[in-house]
């Protein structure tokens, strides 16, 4: 009876094993407010590592190790930012970072839903979900990050990228693929946006240059409220190809600007 004692918790420790180094591997990070309701969407960063866009529940997935505690940087519209150590808590496993909200002197803050979000209805964080699981080579700008950057100029917070080259054309800046004279495809709030020097880049029979202007010089950086780049037209979405059209069948990527609050 003992031997058969020893060989059922033997397969039983197999069957926890696996489960336990599982999670091992995935620190969860959860965001709420002072009173302890989740903050969803917000921007999650650990310090000199990588980053996420919390879900709507408000938490964050790492692919990691765990550690006794991170180092994180926590930013959401409407709340101060946090810059600090939290430690793991004991019971849930989980690092609960805690956001002030901004004085009252400003718009009230409310917690919405993910419906209720403008920018969520636009789906742009169902695909930010999505592009961190590894469905899309992509990258995502949030509200945060572009508030945190406060860029002057379009173009200013895409130059470097590794999906796009900003090039010079007629004294202007014009963003181009990764192919030679593959121009990107842009989308601004859902729609293609025509009549740019995009227009022109690799195009056999391009419109007049008189008759095209500089995407900076069209969209005010402080206007948007996040972006999408996509690096190839297999990697876009069917939702915004279909927007796209058939600019997007000469293998160029594509970026869905949104414009408005970056509440």
């Amino acid at each position: 009876m003992t031997r058969r004692l020893a060989v059922v918790a033997a397969l039983l420790l197999a069957l926890v094993a696996p489960r336990v180094h599982a999670q091992g591997d995935r620190a969860v990070v959860q965001v709420t407010d002072v009173r302890g309701n989740a903050i969803p969407f917000a921007y999650v960063s650990i310090v000199n590592g990588v980053s996420r866009v919390a879900d709507d529940s408000g938490r964050a997935a790492f692919a990691m190790r765990v550690p006794d505690s991170l180092r994180l940087e926590v930013r959401r519209m409407g709340f101060d930012p946090f810059n600090g150590w939290v430690k793991r808590n004991p019971t849930t496993g989980r690092f609960v970072a805690d956001l002030i909200p901004l004085p009252n002197a400003l718009d009230p803050v409310t917690v919405t839903a993910r419906a209720n979000t403008p920018l969520a209805r636009t789906g742009f964080y169902d695909r930010a979900a999505r592009i961190q699981r590894g469905a899309f080579a992509a990258r995502i700008i949030t509200p945060e990050e572009l508030e945190f950057r406060n860029p002057i100029r379009l173009t200013q917070v895409l130059q470097g990228d590794r999906f796009i080259k900003v090039q010079p054309m007629n004294g202007k800046a014009v963003l181009q693929g990764r192919g030679v004279m593959c121009a990107m495809t842009i989308l601004l709030d859902g729609q293609r946006l025509l009549g740019t020097y995009e227009e022109a880049m690799g195009n056999p029979n391009p419109p007049p240059m008189s008759s095209l202007a500089a995407i900076d010089d069209i969209i005010a950086a402080p206007s948007i409220a996040a972006i999408e780049i996509y690096g190839s037209a297999a990697a876009v979405p069917v939702e915004l190809q279909r927007v796209a059209g058939s600019r997007m069948a000469q293998g160029c990527g594509l970026i869905a600007i949104w414009t408005g609050s970056r509440k």
